[in-house]
């Protein structure tokens, strides 16, 4: 996983040496062709890391000098980013003021003298040199350039035949399977069912019990097992399934009731393919059962192009695969996926105690069942877990027990046995290369701890582990991929940790000296719970910033902090702060020098008031995490941080200061305004024109903390575009709503609260997605719709999504529309065509009685 994290710290050495800082000043200290070269080299080996994460069994000169490797992508990654820091620091010092001359020498002067003498070309060259004797190095170890992924191979193949032993806990599931099978198909003459679930749960086991059932025997003419594995070659497995029914008893009897046809007709392109003609020759016309084992393919093509050889079998005849990645089962469209799940508690002792003890005294040893009991728990159910660490005690005595206990305390699975690790691993082996570096990040976070999916994403942006396919993604989506299968845990540090994480302040204190031995971390969590709080003084934390310069990820939540010193700003490769649920005041000036900073976390800070007047400097700053910080004020100028991704909160002051809304238009996820004074008549003119430009926020909330005055300018200007999904107005003083209500087409859910004021609503009944409607405590509200009845009875589509309806402390709603009154006539016409909700399933109407 370490080369995984490599390639992203590579593709950041090529990204800064590719930035304006090395273009424009590298010929200055006569570098320039040293780093066109150190960028070749590092690209050349970020290819040749690509081909040693295929190649897990290595020797240890080879893990030597990936090692090594490591050290020298850190160090030219902290020398290039310290470089480029320094230069972009001084380019922004420059624009203050200053005649050209002056400008030009204050630059230089702002520049550390390390970096404007000749030591700094020595660096580059010496880097460039170490580099290039790396690069030659791998050459001894067989790693390659290129990109083509080798297959894995862990030389397992599975037989149809069951093994000679008892299966335990599976024979809901088994019976579940064979009802599947032999029920018939409804327009296809072939249809799959998938077995799907994690390495070691036994989809063999259960595809073998099902394959060898009496009533499969008698139900299929002919079956067919193979074991697919990680290559899914249409010819190669067409040879496996030819052979496979060669091999059955039975098919001389099947070649007498041949019947002739032109398997040109189904073999389309493919009719030159002898393997393929063949197969689609022998199961034409035959109900056959085939059942693919262990299938990793995840191309459609690929499939399809293989369905087409079969679908000459007759009607019923079905496809059984299993696969561990439920992506595979989908690309197959079987008309049932079967998610297999753990062995129950009771089956998962019956496995463990038939093999540990094998009917022994031990049984009768209180104590050794307590252990053993324990040692299952964390097994989850896995059979192959369970049978891997049943064998490896039988012979041990209860010491061994206790020491296997402690073993699988944080990873059951290497503790297991050498097959568990070996197969469990494969799994690992199939994600994309991008993806295992990501993996890795898992490792940091306790077992059941409730990782949120925004900070893993900043913390995968903070080290470079997500690159862009082109240049109209954004890295947040591309990132939210990457999370779906990833689970692990990290032990033990050593001085060559890059990544820790602890569980409290204080264990961080009591480990300090063994963590200052690491000097090139690069990532610090704190992951203890978030409802616990911890404490680190500030003495202790001068001391972590002062030792770990080169950090990335710094996570400091919930740890009591009252001050953080100045000494932040030495961090200048930070790229992720989290410095939530704190009782700090203010923000060190030193911040707004982190050019780097891409996430800065201030959740719950509540003691918080203002940041630093030049935070808008932070011109790498994508994430400002805001929420709950309800004193805090934006500084003026936030609007030219058109970077940002997420701001949370956007609190009015008396000041006004929308505008400054203007300028995020890549704002996405959630956003409040919230009005905390009357606005004066100048500033409640204001309109929030990109308001409505901001396409890609799903959630507004629009709070009124004052109920003084009448708003309906301000709302007006406030009208957004119409991807919003989720929209809450609390608060709110005015008399009517605004009229764009109703054109915000895509709405999901509308929540109307403390409207106090607001006597009817704009028509809300043609909203094609809407599904939740709540109005709550809108003691002046008369009607919900401020149309006639008649306008809006003959419609055709009254409320089409709308699943829930809660009215809640509305005392003056006399009804639905504004104008309800109808001649009898009219009443006896519209009685049958009165609108409906056709999705109506929760309603909801609270009164007060006053």
């Amino acid at each position: 996983m370490a080369e995984a994290i490599l390639c992203g710290v590579a593709q950041t050495i090529i990204e800064n040496l590719g930035s304006a800082a090395f273009e424009n000043f590298g010929p200055l200290w006569n570098v320039k062709d040293d780093i066109e070269s150190i960028k070749n080299t590092v690209s050349r080996i970020q290819a040749v890391l690509l081909d040693a994460m295929e190649q897990p069994n290595r020797n240890h000169q080879a893990s030597d000098w990936l090692e090594k490797l490591k050290d020298a992508f850190y160090d030219a990654d902290d020398l290039l980013g310290e470089y480029k820091f320094h230069v972009e620091l001084a380019l922004q010092q420059k624009e203050t003021s200053g005649n050209t001359a002056e400008k030009v020498r204050n630059f230089f002067r702002s520049i550390p003298l390390v970096f404007r003498n000749r030591k700094m070309s020595l660096r580059i060259i010496e880097l460039r040199q170490n580099l290039i004797a790396m690069a030659q190095d791998r050459n001894n170890f067989h790693f390659n350039e290129g990109h083509v992924k080798p297959q894995v191979s862990l030389n397992r193949e599975t037989i149809p035949w069951l093994p000679n032993k008892e299966v335990i806990g599976r024979d809901d599931d088994k019976n579940a399977i064979i009802k599947l099978l032999l029920e018939p198909n409804n327009d296809e003459n072939v249809s799959t069912t998938a077995i799907v679930g994690i390495g070691g749960l036994g989809k063999t086991t259960l595809a073998q019990n099902v394959y060898n059932h009496e009533k499969v025997n008698t139900h299929f003419e002919l079956k067919i097992w193979v074991c697919v594995s990680n290559v899914f070659e249409v010819t190669t497995i067409a040879k496996k399934l030819i052979n496979g029914i060669d091999k059955d008893d039975s098919m001389e009897l099947m070649r007498k009731k041949r019947r002739k046809f032109n398997p040109e007709v189904l073999m389309g392109q493919v009719h030159d393919m002898d393997p393929l003609r063949e197969l689609v020759n022998k199961i034409y016309q035959k109900k056959f059962l085939l059942v693919l084992d262990d299938i990793w393919n995840e191309n459609n093509k690929n499939w399809n192009d293989f369905k087409s050889l079969l679908i000459g079998g007759a009607k019923g005849s079905k496809i059984l695969i299993t696969t561990r990645v439920l992506l595979v089962a989908k690309i197959t469209r079987p008309v049932s996926i079967y998610d297999l799940k753990g062995l129950s508690k009771d089956h998962s002792w019956f496995l463990f105690e038939k093999i540990a003890f094998r009917n022994r005294q031990e049984t009768n040893d209180a104590n050794l069942i307590e252990i053993g009991r324990e040692i299952v728990d964390k097994c989850q159910g896995v059979p192959l877990a369970i049978e891997s660490i049943g064998n490896a005690l039988y012979f041990e005595k209860k010491d061994g027990w206790l020491k296997m206990k402690d073993k699988v305390q944080e990873n059951v699975i290497e503790q297991g046995g050498g097959n568990t690790l070996s197969i469990l691993k494969l799994s690992y082996d199939h994600l994309p290369s991008y993806i295992k570096g990501c993996f890795a990040f898992y490792s940091l976070f306790p077992k059941s701890y409730k990782i949120d999916r925004m900070t893993l994403i900043q913390l995968w942006m903070a080290h470079g582990l997500i690159q862009l396919p082109n240049n109209i993604e954004q890295v947040e989506d591309v990132a939210d991929e990457c999370i779906k299968n990833l689970l692990c845990r990290l032990d033990y540090l050593d001085e060559k940790t890059n990544h820790v994480s602890f569980s409290s302040g204080s264990s961080f204190t009591k480990t300090l000296s063994l963590v200052k031995a690491s000097i090139k971390v690069r990532t610090i969590l704190f992951t203890h719970s978030r409802d616990a709080f911890d404490a680190m003084d500030e003495s202790t934390l001068s001391t972590l910033i002062e030792s770990f310069l080169g950090l990335r990820a710094l996570d400091l939540h919930k740890l009591n902090i009252k001050i953080i010193p100045n000494s932040l700003g030495k961090l200048i490769h930070l790229r992720y702060l989290d410095v939530s649920c704190n009782p700090i005041e203010t923000l060190p000036d030193s911040i707004t020098t982190l050019l780097n900073l891409q996430t800065l976390k201030l959740q719950y800070c509540q003691n918080l008031e203002q940041l630093p007047r030049d935070v808008t400097k932070l011109v790498s700053l994508r994430h400002l995490d805001n929420r709950g910080c309800l004193k805090l004020r934006l500084p003026q100028g936030i609007q030219k941080m058109t970077g940002l991704q997420s701001l949370p909160l956007f609190i009015v002051w008396n000041n006004g200061g929308l505008g400054e809304l203007n300028g995020l238009n890549n704002l996405r996820g959630t956003l409040e305004i919230k009005i905390s004074e009357q606005l004066e008549d100048a500033n409640s003119d204001c309109e929030v024109k990109n308001l409505r430009e901001k396409q890609h926020l799903e959630e507004l909330k629009l709070t009124w903390a004052h109920q003084e005055g009448h708003d309906e300018m301000l709302l007006d200007s406030l009208q957004p575009h119409p991807n919003l999904k989720i929209l809450e107005v609390c608060g709110y003083t005015g008399v009517t709503f605004s009229s764009w209500l109703p054109s915000i087409e895509n709405l999901v859910n509308i929540t109307l609260r403390r409207c106090d004021r607001c006597n009817h609503l704009p028509p809300l009944s043609k909203l094609p997605f809407l599904e939740r409607l709540w109005l709550d405590g809108m003691k002046d509200l008369e009607c919900i719709s401020d149309r006639d009845i008649s306008e809006e009875v003959s419609t055709l589509s009254f409320f089409p999504s709308l699943k829930s309806l809660a009215i809640g402390e509305c005392p003056n709603l006399k009804g639905w529309w504004r104008s309800p009154s109808m001649t009898d006539h009219q009443q006896h016409q519209h009685n049958r065509s009165l609108p409906s909700f056709p999705c109506l399933s929760s309603i909801s109407i609270m009164i007060v009685l006053i």
